[in-house]
């Protein structure tokens, strides 16, 4: 048997075995257990019966309900090469950099506070709309636009204009074009909270949690905490919006205890957010060690124990796994589609694989003007997935992050091919800890359904 097309996690008594190639899950009793581990080590019926601890019947019943699996393809099964990458040519997704300035200074900003390393700028209406028709003319039935900085409240009027004409535009065209705006909340006036709220965007509000946290980590221009600016902010903006929204915040080394920041956030009435971990340079006060690992794996399993026991839910955006319309075969081995179906839009209108890479002149696609120009940019992308990477082709979690992120992959280790290491580590727990989650809210279904 293949270790990586499998994998065991227990959790107190719960035995959940994850079939990688399917994404099927299995809860197995201790004799169900014994015998998976028996065939997952090669044994036979024969050596499995001399070792028995349990009843004989209960070898019979175990036995054939894991070969019944096993038959019915769900467990032990082989991985089967998508014949094509996903993409086709057309690009589905666009981050729109309307601002490349702040009006914060966060300390492990990747954008360089909002300039991402060159002059600070906002993007005209006329760049705006030709990112616009460039992704139009591209995808299919559906797109995804972000309007993403710096902070793009600072060029609200071409927000405003933007969505408009993308509406407009996808109309004419029998599309739809899906608007999300990420922002820092710090200017968010009760005008803006009105219009966004009319203009009906997804909303990414960026907090991160306790006072002493959120101030340092994410102080103004003038060096000032942001903390009660923008909380009062996001507040005010939640009663007007509901849920199409997420807070998203960013732990560091300094707060490796990451849930006291997700329980304010509960505290503030924040139910639907997101929190990530620092990617920054590894000589960084604020980077993830190794021996930070050990406490994020006990802070994402108390993470699922808060989501199983508050008695007011909250989404975790990481803890999400749908088991009823997963991606296809050739989606979960590619990951967000960086370069191929995803790109980036420069205040100056030109084009990046995402947003990570605007700025670096190495990556530049091309512009919105004349498209794609540099198609190698493009295939180094398109070959680096999943398929192409000896570490994930080992990996239980490959199939729930499809290789990982691109741009951490470079900036850990100037290569597209080879994932982050720390980046890896910190999935695999997350994915432990959801699928655990996913499983005793299954189980406690079956429960309240049987009383």
């Amino acid at each position: 048997m293949n270790p990586g097309n499998y994998h065991l996690i227990t959790r107190g008594e719960l035995n959940i075995v994850l079939d990688v190639p399917t994404g099927a899950v299995h809860v197995f009793d201790a004799p169900a257990l014994a015998v998976f581990k028996a065939l997952a080590e090669g044994k036979s019926f024969e050596d499995l019966a001399r070792d028995w601890q349990f009843s004989p019947e209960e070898l019979a019943d175990s036995w054939q309900e894991v070969h019944g699996l096993i038959e019915q393809e769900l467990l032990f099964t082989r991985d089967v090469k998508p014949r094509q990458r996903p993409g086709g040519g057309r690009f589905k997704a666009m981050c729109l950099h309307v601002a490349h300035d702040c009006d914060l200074r966060c300390r492990y900003c990747f954008a360089s506070t909002g300039s991402f390393g060159g002059e600070r700028g906002l993007m005209d209406a006329d760049v705006a709309r030709s990112a616009v028709d460039l992704l139009l003319s591209s995808c299919g039935h559906t797109c995804e636009i972000d309007f993403f900085g710096g902070e793009p409240l600072l060029n609200m009027e071409v927000v405003r204009r933007t969505a408009a004409y993308a509406r407009e535009r996808a109309e004419a065209l029998n599309k739809k074009v899906n608007l999300t705006l990420t922002t820092n909340a710090n200017a968010l006036t009760p005008a803006l909270q009105h219009e966004l709220a009319e203009l009906g965007l997804d909303l990414v509000l960026s907090h991160d949690g306790r006072p002493e946290v959120h101030d340092k980590m994410r102080p103004g221009c003038d060096g000032c905490g942001s903390y009660q600016a923008v909380t009062e902010n996001i507040q005010a903006l939640l009663a007007k919006i509901g849920d199409n929204h997420y807070v998203r915040g960013t732990y560091t080394a300094l707060n490796t205890d990451f849930v006291r920041d997700i329980e304010h956030w509960l505290d503030l009435g924040f139910r639907r957010f997101s929190l990530e971990p620092v990617v920054a340079p590894a000589r960084s006060h604020l980077a993830i060690r190794t021996e930070h690992l050990p406490q994020l794996r006990q802070q994402y399993w108390q993470l699922a124990e808060l989501a199983l026991n508050t008695p007011e839910p909250f989404v975790f955006f990481h803890f999400l796994i749908d088991w009823s319309q997963g991606p296809c075969g050739a989606k979960r081995a590619s990951g967000c589609g960086a370069g191929v179906e995803y790109l980036a839009v420069s205040p100056a209108g030109e084009l990046y694989p995402c947003h990570q890479f605007v700025g670096q002149s190495e990556w530049r696609l091309g512009d919105v003007y004349t498209g794609v120009s540099t198609p190698r940019v493009r295939d180094s992308f398109a070959a680096a997935d999943m398929w192409q990477k000896e570490t994930c082709r080992k990996c239980w979690a490959r199939y729930y992050c499809g290789g990982g992120c691109h741009a951490n992959a470079w900036w850990a280790n100037q290569s597209l091919d080879e994932p982050w290491d720390l980046g890896c580590e910190l999935l695999k727990m997350r994915m432990e800890a959801a699928l655990f989650l996913k499983v005793k809210q299954a189980l406690n279904e079956q429960t309240i359904g049987k009383r």
